[in-house]
This record gives structure tokens, sequence and C-alpha cells, in this order.
């Protein structure tokens, strides 16, 4: 782009060590992510920025060395020295010890994260970002070891190869920023008390309608007519039985239909009725679904559900 500067200050070689704050600022951000009582962070974790300061210290110094004409060549007699290539091995390594450490807090805490499947497909994201990174370091790593074997140090050519795999992985996560942003700045922090208050009462007059009025036994009822009972819209309906049972609404019927069946299959009165009525009394509409739907739930036909039942 032709731009040597802003201002009066030079941009070549500017000493920001960007390679070591890679992984322990996407470390702190998975933290933040957590609520504050349940994963404060210790003073120890903020050491993980002394490799970052020193780093910076350092080239700072080369930095006004080249800049006032003091030392123009001193970036060069750095290089001749090997620190460089040294220094891709120590922020390499150091940076997939903490990503590796980072997974471990992403699995260890995902029973943390409240909320809806949204999120927790978001928090499984993290996860999935936090493997691809992985990945990547143990290809860098793969390369300079591969360049440090064969004497390709000085080779534009083979660095060639590590351009192409960091222009990949830049990409890939600038794809994922601008087709599913929500991902990556999605906030995983427990509801509070008023959204909390509120699941809990949709929750408990979904409860009632299923389990005290049963209207799933209405062969033909649909979404909408239980968002009506309940004064909200059918879109937000799916979405709420979707996030907080993790299934369609069919599936979250037929799931109440299923237990009515059991219920009837075993009960006293259950020589009074064939398959088929009971299967219809509960909300089937035929006998072919429903014999799908109970093996689905149960793993078991119906007439092995009630053998297996029939003496308790």
């Amino acid at each position: 782009m032709n731009v040597n500067s802003i201002g009066f200050l030079p941009l070549t070689s500017f000493p920001f060590p960007y390679k070591y704050l890679i992984g322990v600022g996407f470390y702190f951000y998975i933290k933040s992510q957590i609520e504050k009582k349940a994963c404060a962070i210790s003073f120890a974790e903020y050491l993980l920025f002394v490799p970052a300061v020193l780093y910076g210290i350092l080239r700072a110094y080369w930095y006004v060395m080249l800049h006032s004409g003091i030392d123009e060549y001193i970036f060069y007699r750095v290089y001749q020295t090997g620190f460089f290539l040294y220094n891709d091995f120590v922020y390499l390594i150091f940076n997939l010890i903490l990503m590796i450490h980072v997974l471990g807090f992403i699995n260890k805490n995902k029973d943390k994260i409240k909320g809806s499947l949204s999120i927790r497909k978001n928090w499984e994201w993290l996860s999935t970002f936090s493997w691809m990174f992985i990945v990547f370091i143990i290809l860098n790593l793969l390369h300079q070891i591969i360049a440090v074997l064969f004497n390709l140090e000085d080779s534009g050519e083979f660095y060639y190869v590590i351009l192409v795999l960091n222009s990949i992985y830049i990409y890939w996560i600038g794809f994922i920023g601008f087709t599913k942003s929500n991902l990556l700045f999605k906030t995983f922090y427990q509801k509070d008390h008023k959204a909390a208050a509120a699941d809990s009462a949709l929750r408990n007059r979904i409860a009632y309608y299923m389990r005290t009025e049963e209207i799933f036994t209405n062969q033909n009822l649909k979404v909408s007519d239980l968002a009506s009972l309940l004064s909200i819209s059918e879109k937000e309906l799916s979405l709420y039985i979707h996030d907080t049972y993790h299934m369609a609404f069919n599936d979250f019927i037929n799931t109440y239909r299923i237990e009515k069946v059991k219920t009837l299959l075993v009960s006293s009165e259950q020589k009074k009725f064939t398959l088929l009525a009971i299967a219809e009394k509960s909300g089937f509409s035929s006998k072919s679904s429903f014999n799908a739907v109970f093996k689905k739930v149960t793993g078991l036909t119906p007439s092995q559900y009630k053998k297996n039942h029939k003496n308790e």
C-alpha cells in the first residue's frame, strides 16, 4: 500500500508483539464469557502477558536503534544470529500450550453455559475454533522444523507455503466473521433474573397445557394452536421449544403422546382398547406414524414395551 508512516511515526518494524498476544487474547476472551463469579481471573493468569511485554520492549529497542540512525542494520544482524527463527519456535509452542489449556477450559465449563441451544452451539464453535488454531500452530511448527532440518531458512519460495497456510486460516476466520458473525461476537452470560423468571413462567404455562389439559391428544394440534393459548407468536414458540427442549414442535408434542401411550398400555383398563384406539386416544392420527414414533422414542415396539412392563 506504500504507507511507510503515520505522521512522524515510522511503520517499518513497528514494535507490536502480536504473535504473543493472539493466544493470550483468545484465552481472556473465553474466560470473559463465563460469569465472573464462577471463573474469576487470577493474578497469575495476567503473567501470560509477560512474554509479549518482554518481546515488545526488545522490539522497541531495535525500532529506536533503526529509525534513530544509530544502527540501521540491527534487524539484519539479529536475523543472522538466528534469533527470529528460535523466537518463532518459542511463540508457537507458547500459543500451542495456551490453546490446549483453553480447549480444556472450554470442555470443563460447558455446564456453566446457560441459555438457548444457539448459545450452546456458539460455545461449541469456540471449541472448533480452538481445535483449528491448534492444527494451524502445529502446521506452522512442522514448517519451521522442516526449514531447519533442510537448511531452508533463507528460501523465500519455501516460506510461500506458510504464507498460503496463514492466508487460508485468516480468510477462513474472515468468512465466518461475514457469514456467521453471531458466532464470533456472541456473549454467553447467564440470563438475568427477569429473563429467567419469564422463561420459567412460559415453561410452566406450556407444562400446564400439556400435562393438565393434555392438548396433545388433539390429532390436528398445530404450533399456532398452542401459541394462541400462550399469547405468543408461532415463531417465538417454535424457537423457544427448539432452544429449551432441543427439538422441533412435532417431536416435542410426540414425547407427550408417547408418555400417554405408555401409561395406557400398562393401565388396568388397557384390555378395553385396541392398540390403534390407544394411539388415537393419545393424539396419533395413524397406526403407522404411531409405531414409527414409538420405536424412535423408546427403542421398542408397543407390544414389546407392553410385554416388558406388564408385571409392574
